[in-house]
């Protein structure tokens, strides 16, 4: 009978990776600058004295909003709430995600996943919360609080609605509500690998024909040695030379609510080599633990995130069509999503 220790922990958290694994070359997460835009002092504009120019503003009911409106400013500190974290479909299996000492019959299977499952979900969320609540400019709502109102407002486990995603940030007073998907976990689907593995093997294979003058016996023992070690990194993971490799592929959303709704920010990170640094905060005798090595990488994937996207997040003007501007960012990794 399986029984998962109490003080076990469950997943991983990540390094941002590679592209071509031959062995273990980092993807670092793209940072994006912020734009910081000066304002030069003039003591006179078009002859107007600054004193008529203020009883303007005060007569017109305020320089920064003639209309009157309650919206916050744009450069104000905005109030974030983080959702549901939730893993797509196709599941792992349980064994690719947790060490046992005996593997789960077939019987006990759905239950185990489904345990794994949620436990992965909920920690994903308060990972991200947690990392975002660090960051300077944000007031993050608490998880245990977030976690209340999402049982009143959607089932566990599931993917908001955008009705869902107003009543979250009705209940929680927040400017931005931030949701995510799991994409991999443990192991990385056959398409993403293919085009991944294609796109590294089309690369190397130039270099080391062009180095060895076409010999087909280094090329041919390149491409073995690279599929033999691949395929096991990427496929549910493994551990090569004392580095382990356990993908996580992570998608999150941002949507602003306040002063015009929608879609401001969207980003995809994987991370495959699990960080030493990261991996160093558990106990030795967890870590080669597939769980431990999981959870490792989802810790720094969502620090990874939590960094990039804090100094950039305020609320963005509403553009003619009464949708918000987006937050300029780019991963290579969302381009893989057209392959799903």
């Amino acid at each position: 009978m399986w029984r998962r220790p109490s003080d076990t922990p469950v997943f991983t958290h990540a390094f941002v990776a590679e592209f071509a694994i031959g062995f273990g070359q980092a993807v670092v997460a793209e940072r994006m600058s912020e734009m910081h835009v000066g304002y030069e002092n003039t003591r006179n504009v078009v002859g107007i004295p600054l004193a008529t120019m203020m009883s303007l503003c005060f007569l017109l009911g305020g320089c920064s909003s003639l209309s009157g409106s309650t919206s916050a400013p744009l450069d104000a500190p905005i109030k974030v709430v983080v959702g549901p974290v939730i893993l797509e479909s196709p599941l792992p299996k349980s064994t690719q995600i947790h060490s046992f000492s005996d593997d789960p019959s077939p019987e006990l299977e759905p239950v185990i996943m489904a345990q794994l499952v949620d436990e992965l979900q909920t920690k994903a969320q308060q990972i991200l919360t947690e990392q975002l609540a660090h960051q300077r400019g944000l007031i993050v709502v608490p998880f245990d609080e977030t976690r209340r109102m999402l049982a009143d407002i959607a089932p566990a486990g599931t993917s908001l609605t955008a009705e869902q995603i107003d009543a979250l940030a009705s209940q929680s007073g927040a400017d931005v509500v931030i949701t995510g998907l799991i994409h991999d976990y443990g192991k990385v689907r056959w398409q993403y690998w293919v085009a991944g593995w294609v796109a590294h093997v089309a690369i190397f294979t130039a270099v080391i024909g062009v180095t060895t003058g076409w010999n087909p016996a280094a090329i041919g023992a390149y491409l073995v040695f690279d599929a033999t070690t691949d395929f096991p990194i990427w496929y549910g993971g493994a551990q090569v030379f004392g580095w382990a490799f356990r993908p996580v592929r992570v998608h999150l959303e941002a949507v602003q609510i306040r002063n015009c709704r929608g879609v401001v920010w969207s980003e995809d990170e994987l991370a495959v080599k699990v960080p030493g640094k990261t991996l160093a905060e558990y106990p030795p005798e967890e870590r080669s633990k597939k769980e431990v090595q999981l959870e490792a990488n989802l810790k720094h994937l969502m620090a990874e995130f939590a960094e990039t996207i804090a100094p950039k997040l305020v609320l963005q003007p509403c553009q003619p069509d009464g949708s918000p501007a987006t937050i300029s960012s780019f991963s290579i990794w969302s381009v893989f999503d057209l392959l799903y």
